[in-house]
This record gives structure tokens, C-alpha cells and sequence, in this order.
């Protein structure tokens, strides 16, 4: 019986693991359908990342994307959390003061809607910009993308890692691209178009640091070494991690170009 147990662990593991995949796969997809609600009742522009950026972390005068869209997910949060998401979490529900703002339920996850597993990628699709000297939410319009098959919108993430590389915390609302400019001609062109300076929270991915949270821009594989994706126009896949690098030579500090945007799946052009 041991030697049976032994033998059939790894499949029942790999069922499991198999399972857990493919709800993230459905959590993804509802994750999508309530943004892009969101998105139609706001002329078809993305979720600012911030309601009022800027701002410390204050659940009476902010929402984050996810705070935005929950409404149009019936209020069900569980759908921005993977499964297979197995870190230590901080007790989110000990820091709310339901006190602080009466009868808003949705104040209540607001620091939880920080640790969500679905990063967005804000800097394209809807970057936080310096404008006279105040952080201001620019985000894009669908029109803006070109190609929404191919474009990320929400990629699996983590928040943070202990020393010995252990995934910490839940997941991160956000998620920063592998590379930032393209040479066109002999100028190095910056693929963040906005208005002023954009804000970012680190510059690009930590390659060479392999315990930090930030090695794949937060992104991060929990599916045996592969990541779950759903694309601007709602398609959700499973694949590799280093396949969020196509098109890019990745560099610490974004010193690496993309060499092929077409296959960028990063930029909205």
C-alpha cells in the first residue's frame, strides 16, 4: 500500500495542480468580462489604477483598479485570487476599520485589492503621470491598442519573497514590463508615451537579483513554471514565463531594447 501511495502521489498532485490551473484560468476570464463592463460604461477607457493617485494608502479617499471593477463582479473578490497561490498572508481584515467609512463595504478591501494575483499592465495601458508636479491617472482607450489578441492585460503575480526565495503575501496589482525602449533608426525611442514623467515603482526587472519579488516585474509562475494571461480582448492562456520576454532583450534597469515589437506583447502599438 506504501509503495502504491507512493506511485500515485505525483499524479493525484499533478490532477491538483491541473485543477487549480484552470480555475485561475475561469477567475481570469471573470476578472476580464467585469472589466470590460467597467470599460463599456467608461466609453472604452481601462481602470485607472488609482482613483485619486498620489495619495497614501487611504480606503476613504481611494479606490485601486480592482475596487472599480469588483461591482461589476457581483462583489465577489475571490475571483482576483489564483489558487494556486500558496504564500503566507498578512491579516488584511485585522487593519480594516469598518468605522472609517460607514456602510462602504468596499473600503474593507482595500489594502487586499493590493495583493490580488492579476497584475495589470498599467505603465501601457493606463500609466500614473506627473503633470505640475501631481501624480494624475492617464489611462488609455481601447482604440489606443493595436492589437488586442496579442496585448497583456492581467498577468499571475506575486507580492514579495522571503530570503530563501519563498513567494510572501499574496500577489500584486501590478505589473512592469521587461523592456521600455526601442531603437528606431539611430534614436532609442521611449514606448511609455505619455504627458509627463510616468511613475513605475521600480525600473524594470531584477534579473540579477533571483530572490526578488520583482526578477520577472512581479509576474510570477505559479503553474509549474508557467504563468496565466488574459489579453486585452479577453483570450486567456497558460505559458512559460520567459515567454512574457518575446520580442525583448531584457537588461537589469530596462537597458535591454525590444528588438521585435511584433512580438512584444507588452506595448499597446
Amino acid at each position: 500500500m506504501a509503495i502504491l501511495a507512493a506511485l500515485l502521489f505525483p499524479i493525484f498532485q499533478s490532477i491538483r495542480n491541473a485543477a487549480r490551473g484552470s480555475k485561475c484560468v475561469s477567475n481570469m476570464h471573470q476578472a476580464w468580462l467585469a472589466a470590460n463592463q467597467y470599460i463599456d460604461d467608461y466609453d472604452q477607457t481601462f481602470m485607472p489604477v488609482n482613483h485619486r493617485p498620489g495619495l497614501l494608502p487611504n480606503p476613504k479617499l481611494d479606490r485601486t483598479w480592482v475596487q472599480l471593477v469588483l461591482p461589476y463582479a457581483n462583489g465577489n473578490f475571490d475571483i482576483f485570487h489564483c489558487p494556486s497561490d500558496w504564500s503566507i498572508r498578512e491579516g488584511w481584515d485585522t487593519a480594516f476599520d469598518k468605522d472609517l467609512v460607514p456602510g462602504d463595504v468596499y473600503a474593507r478591501y482595500y489594502m487586499a485589492s493590493m495583493h490580488v494575483n492579476m497584475g495589470f499592465n498599467y505603465l501601457y495601458l493606463s500609466p500614473i503621470v506627473s503633470v505640475q508636479g501631481k501624480w494624475v491617472s492617464q489611462p488609455k482607450t481601447t482604440m489606443a491598442v493595436n492589437d488586442p489578441s496579442e496585448t497583456l492585460l492581467f498577468v499571475d503575480s506575486i507580492w514579495d519573497r522571503l530570503k530563501d526565495g519563498t513567494p510572501y503575501d499574496g500577489g500584486n496589482w501590478l505589473v512592469v514590463p521587461p523592456c521600455r525602449y526601442e531603437k528606431i533608426g539611430h534614436r532609442q525611442v521611449d514606448t511609455f508615451v505619455t504627458d509627463g514623467t510616468v511613475y513605475t515603482p521600480y525600473q524594470g526587472w531584477r534579473v540579477d537579483q533571483p530572490n526578488s519579488p520583482h526578477i520577472y516585474g512581479n509576474a510570477w509562475p505559479w503553474h509549474n513554471g508557467r504563468v496565466n494571461v488574459v489579453r486585452v480582448d479577453g483570450s486567456v492562456k497558460s505559458i512559460a514565463i520567459g515567454a512574457l520576454t518575446a520580442g525583448c532583450d531584457v537588461k537589469e534597469a530596462w537597458r535591454g531594447l525590444i528588438q521585435d515589437p511584433d512580438a512584444y506583447m507588452w506595448d499597446i502599438h
